[in-house]
């Protein structure tokens, strides 16, 4: 349901700054509907090689790492989705997303970073938390809903900033280029708060595939801690809301994983608090929290811990 609506939020305000804008400029109806469509078709088609391009991503091979294949393989059947291509990207960071058009065309992206640093139990339960977003098609919803402020900001910059001389329509054009850019950070704002939801279900997938919630909990703590503990190797790029975890907000998550010490506690005895405590002290409070694509880690494993105790239960 809060996909749904966040989806229509955005569109709405969408469509309603690029009519208004497009209409300013001439451009019929009939006119403005092939534009979009052409954008978004355009989006669509080219975003995947934008994204392998910009990650030089490695496709694995048939044999190429067998056991990491087999891996999925096993777990894709499990979930009942397409096997997706398996790709390794060189990034030190420790994380994994999938991409793609549609089910059948996703490719899962581990980084060598991910491979290094978790047990064969962890990157198995990230892999199934990415076969989530798979079978919930995130990666296109995502695709789709940032389609309207890639194209919002796009047209309101070029409102803002043409010549448009100081007749009326140009006072116009300097309104809607302003209402553009405020069509653009809203949806944004929106797009951010669908992603940290589509997280939550994607971790929930993983634990009801594995049955083994702690070993994504585990996994979790342990991207979390290497990101903060190496800003250096932390992800600058725009596709920061397609990995499993987000490196923006880590050094925060740190201080509120003490706060809740003795539920994570109840889930990884072995979580050693007094470390992270140390390492969030280096920190003062940030602010940015509402940028984070990612719900905060502490609250993800919590969610597990409830997650162990209902299939516990079902045992």
């Amino acid at each position: 349901l809060r996909m749904y609506v966040t989806l229509a939020l955005i569109f709405g305000l969408g469509f309603a700054i690029i009519y208004a804008i497009l209409y300013l400029l001439g451009v019929s109806f009939l006119g403005i509907l092939i534009f979009v469509g052409l954008f978004f078709v355009f989006q669509w088609y080219l975003s995947p090689y934008l994204i392998s391009f910009s990650t030089r991503l490695k496709y694995l091979k048939p044999g190429e790492m067998k056991e990491l294949q087999e891996m999925v393989k096993e777990l894709a059947a499990k979930a009942h989705v397409p096997m997706p291509r398996i790709a390794i990207s060189p990034s030190k960071e420790p994380n994994a997303f999938v991409f793609g058009r549609t089910r059948k065309s996703a490719t899962l992206v581990i980084n060598e970073g991910l491979l290094k640093m978790l047990n064969k139990d962890e990157l198995e339960s990230v892999i199934g938390h990415e076969l989530g977003h798979v079978k919930h098609n995130d990666f296109l919803v995502m695709t789709i809903a940032s389609f309207i402020p890639m194209l919002a900001y796009m047209l309101a910059q070029n409102m803002m900033f043409a010549n448009t001389g100081r007749s009326r329509n140009g006072d116009y054009a300097l309104l809607i280029g302003f209402l553009g850019f405020v069509v653009y950070f809203v949806s944004e704002f929106l797009i951010l708060g669908l992603s940290r939801s589509r997280e939550y279900f994607a971790d929930m997938h993983s634990a009801q595939l594995t049955k083994k919630p702690e070993h994504l909990a585990r996994a979790l703590a342990k991207i979390t801690y290497n990101m903060a503990e190496s800003p250096s190797q932390q992800s600058s790029s725009s596709i920061r809301s397609f990995y499993i975890a987000d490196s923006f907000n880590a050094k925060e998550e740190l201080k509120e994983i003490e706060k809740h010490a003795s539920e994570l506690k109840a889930l990884l005895p072995e979580l050693e608090i007094s470390r992270f405590k140390e390492l969030a002290s280096r920190e003062g409070k940030n602010i940015f929290s509402l940028f984070a694509t990612h719900p905060p880690t502490y609250k993800r494993i919590i969610a597990l811990a409830s997650l162990k105790k209902e299939i516990e239960k079902e045992k």
